[in-house]
């Protein structure tokens, strides 16, 4: 950082109340989606990539291979923002993939739009795999106090990717899995996903068990995973 940048963020913080300061960084962070979201665009045209056969949404910089990997940010083949939907052709994917994605995105809506857009662009009898985090677990283990698997499996992994070490009681474990410090937009049980899936047009929705050879090993435990098909067409 130069010194001229360090001089203005210790006068912006004493100019600034803490509201304004989130209203600031929240607005340079969507100017910075825009920006790769048009970069994102402009490559999809430059590189024909308006048929991808198999496609990982909000990959971060966790990438498949043999997948089109998409992020709001750089890290994966390309930047879009899928909150505006997938600006790609319809009946063109023979599977969509996401981890831990779809929490981040705000409900109903964009969320159920995004949701459409994916039974649109994949092709009939095409499957949408897709994670989340579980909030079931950590809701039904609070009844039975800290030593419940959910809040023990929190503090074995506080100095991994879990939760932060200030979380020690179990409330704060659960405000972490809802907020992730303002990331989470919103949190699933496999009822209220079901039931989203359903409403954009799946069917053959169901819980699978974690997959190896597909799904992150970090993503083993706490994960709830989806499947759902696009119907075929029928005559």
């Amino acid at each position: 950082m130069t010194k001229m940048k360090r001089v203005l963020l210790s006068v912006a913080k004493k100019l600034l109340s803490s509201g304004e300061g989130t209203a600031i960084r929240n607005l340079v962070t969507e100017l910075r989606i825009s920006h790769y979201h048009r970069k994102g665009i402009r490559r999809i045209r430059q590189r024909s990539l308006s048929k991808p056969s198999m496609v990982n949404l909000g990959s971060g910089s966790v990438c498949k291979r043999g997948y089109l990997n998409v992020d709001l940010f750089p890290g994966g083949d390309l930047t879009l923002d899928l909150r505006r939907g997938l600006p790609f052709e319809s009946n063109c994917c023979e599977m969509i993939f996401s981890e831990h994605f779809f929490e981040h995105i705000d409900y109903p809506e964009p969320v159920c739009y995004l949701l459409r857009e994916c039974l649109r662009v994949l092709r009939p009898g095409s499957v949408l795999r897709l994670s989340v985090p579980d909030t079931e677990w950590p809701l039904h283990d609070y009844r039975d106090g800290p030593k419940a698997p959910y809040f023990l499996a929190c503090k074995e992994n506080s100095d991994s990717w879990w939760h932060p070490s200030y979380c020690t009681t179990r409330l704060e474990h659960i405000n972490f899995h809802f907020r992730q410090d303002g990331q989470h937009r919103f949190a699933y049980d496999e009822e209220t996903l079901s039931k989203v899936l359903d409403l954009a047009g799946f069917a053959e929705i169901k819980r699978v068990d974690f997959d190896p050879e597909l799904d992150s090993e970090h993503r083993r435990v706490g994960s709830l995973i989806i499947s759902a098909r696009k119907p075929p067409i029928t005559t």
